[in-house]
């Protein structure tokens, strides 16, 4: 039976070295050596240990530790061909640079023990030192020829023995323990994979890390790197730029992206194998490699949890299925466009019932495995699918809003997701529209309207009302609610582009359709206009005067009460109200009774001339 031993050794690190044999001429300085001995000179040999190969900085600043051995050979002075050869052995330091590709720059020193020979007698051993630096040109990288100078100092017991400055050559040979490869490596260090929802984020804001490593011979410069991924990528997009990286360091760089709309087709989680390309100049020449990058990527309809105005990048107003059908329901909406309502209130209603007539329906939303991205639809997956998630069906109403040029906004509460349509007006204008502000948001003095996904189901009234109360409670206890504008959000978080999915939305049944949104408009007139409606009333029953008549009609043109909305802008302008006439004029033209728009705008130019709401209206009046 036989034994074996098994012996692992560790892997030695790669320790480059070099040898630098050299000759140079020694001028004597100082005394005694100036007058005692002549112009010489000698030779060494230095056997260096490149420390920096193991250890490299990023400044590219080498350094070395070895050992050497010379002589220097020491005429007299005296005029015969007597001498003093000097030998010796140290051990030294150096350190290097390269400013240029080929350039070479050293400063280095030794110390060390010697003895002196002359004829037969000899000194006795002692210690000596140099200091001094070279500049050097760099061939390839294995040879460097190099001039070099310095001071050596040869003490003995009195003193110096001998002294003086050296200048000469030095030859470079330098090998290394472990080739170098002759190019560059990269690593590609990720934490969390791609949300193509926010491709174009990853311009400025980096998928993950590159590890860049030097493997050739030398040090690489003006070291560029970029990216690149076939169609996943609208081109190849610069991730930053390294002005040296030194033999065997590795280096990072952030990893960004100009991502195209194709990773929007990643409906499951997969990866994108992409190229790193690095550029770079070696020894003065360009060079170029090229590295597969592997890229993790989310599915689509990943969300991270966080900053709640990201969901805007799920919006978009130029959604074609989502364009196709705002521009349908809008176009039912201006058939039936009513008199002194408030157009954009009047196309959120319609926007809102064509949705549920369509057959949209929300359902709750489900747990979450924790840790995972949130799972959100894009609103003409919600369109196609006929339903989602509150957050999916507000996203949804948001887009068909922002399609039909109406601003929307997203609020994320604890227990539902409100979307507000923006009624384009101001406080004052609201209090003429709405009985009181209770159930209204007011941002920098613009009005909203919000409603509820979580009644979505029960129509836009039980919705507008759901809303306002659960905004009222957050507010009444002390919390606040993220409103993301989405005009605003759009700023940090573009739409991401998602291309036409050939869904076919199923129009609304009409008859439905329009129900519903009656029961919408009921809802309102008896909530806010009614109360508003009787409040002028009783106040005409008790002293009547032309700007409550005024009043009186514009409240009844909006319960559709027309013919008593005429009688009363008549009996205002009968009182002398200018507004009334030119009102009753503006009535008149909404019915394509131009002649009787044409006496009204007459009449109030009569008693005021320069009256602009009369001059136009003659001039639309006129046209047709």
């Amino acid at each position: 039976m036989f034994a074996i031993t098994v012996f692992f050794v560790p892997a030695l690190p790669a320790l480059d070295f070099s040898l630098r044999p050299g000759g140079f001429l020694f001028i004597p300085l100082g005394e005694p050596a100036k007058t005692r001995y002549d112009l010489g000179g000698g030779g060494d040999l230095l056997f260096d240990l490149d420390l920096s190969s193991v250890w490299p900085n990023p400044l590219g600043i080498g350094y070395t530790a070895g050992i050497e051995g010379g002589i220097n050979y020491a005429p007299l002075a005296s005029g015969t061909d007597k001498g003093l050869s000097l030998y010796s052995a140290g051990a030294g330091l150096s350190l290097y640079y390269y400013p240029l590709s080929r350039l070479l720059l050293r400063l280095d020193g030794a110390a060390g023990v010697y003895t002196g020979i002359m004829e037969k007698s000899r000194t006795p051993a002692s210690w000596w030192l140099r200091a001094g630096g070279g500049i050097g040109f760099r061939f390839v990288p294995s040879f460097v020829l190099s001039a070099n100078s310095g001071y050596r100092n040869y003490h003995d017991q009195g003193g110096a023995l001998h002294s003086g400055m050296y200048i000469g050559l030095t030859a470079q040979l330098n090998f290394e323990t472990r080739a170098g490869a002759g190019d560059v490596d990269l690593t590609v260090q990720q934490d969390e994979a791609v949300f193509p929802v926010y491709l174009s984020l990853y311009q400025r804001n980096s998928i993950g890390t590159l590890l860049i490593r030097n493997n050739e011979n030398a040090e690489i410069r003006n070291v560029r790197v970029s990216f690149r991924a076939g169609k996943y990528t609208a081109s190849e997009y610069a991730c930053g730029t390294i002005p040296l990286i030194a033999k065997g360091r590795t280096v990072e760089l952030p990893l960004y992206a100009d991502f195209s709309p194709e990773v929007l087709n990643f409906t499951d989680r997969g990866r994108i194998v992409g190229e790193a390309v690095i550029r770079y100049s070696f020894l003065g020449k360009e060079r170029e490699q090229v590295r597969t990058a592997a890229v993790q990527v989310y599915n689509r309809n990943a969300y991270p949890s966080g900053d709640s105005a990201g969901l805007a990048a799920f919006v978009s107003p130029t959604s074609p299925e989502v364009l196709e059908y705002a521009k349908y329901i809008t176009g039912m909406a201006r058939t039936n466009q009513r008199i002194g309502l408030n157009q954009n209130m009047q196309f959120g209603i319609w926007l809102f019932e064509g949705l549920r007539a369509a057959g949209v329906r929300t359902r709750e939303t489900g747990d979450r495995e924790e840790g995972s991205p949130m799972e959100i639809q894009f609103p003409v997956e919600t369109l196609g699918f006929r339903g989602g998630h509150e957050l999916d069906a507000g996203l949804l109403y948001a887009a068909a809003l922002e399609a039909s040029g109406i601003r929307a906004a997203l609020i994320p509460t604890s227990n539902d997701f409100i979307t507000a349509l923006s009624l384009g007006i101001d406080r004052a204008q609201a209090e003429t529209l709405f009985n009181g502000t209770e159930k209204l948001l007011i941002i920098d003095d613009e009005i909203w309207l919000p409603l509820s996904m979580a009644a979505f189901n029960n129509g836009f009234t039980a919705s507008w009302g759901k809303a306002s109360e659960g905004l009222s409670a957050v507010f009444a206890a002390g919390a606040t609610a993220d409103c993301i504008v989405l005009e605003d959000a759009w700023v940090l978080y573009p739409p991401a582009p998602l291309a036409a999915q050939g869904i076919q939305f199923s129009k609304p049944e009409t008859s439905l359709l329009q129900r519903n949104v009656e029961a919408a408009f009921t809802g309102y007139v008896n909530a806010d206009i009614a109360p508003l409606l009787r409040a002028v009333q009783e106040q005409i029953r008790t002293a009547p005067t032309a700007a409550l008549y005024n009043r009186l009609g514009i409240l009844l043109i909006r319960t559709g009460k027309t013919a008593d909305a005429k009688a009363a802008y008549e009996r205002a302008a009968g009182m002398g109200s200018i507004p009334a006439m030119t009102n009753r004029g503006n009535l008149a033209l909404m019915e394509m009774d131009y002649a009787t728009a044409k006496r009204w705008f007459t009449q109030a130019l009569v008693v005021s001339p320069d009256n602009e709401i009369a001059k136009r209206g003659i001039e639309k009046a006129n046209d047709k």
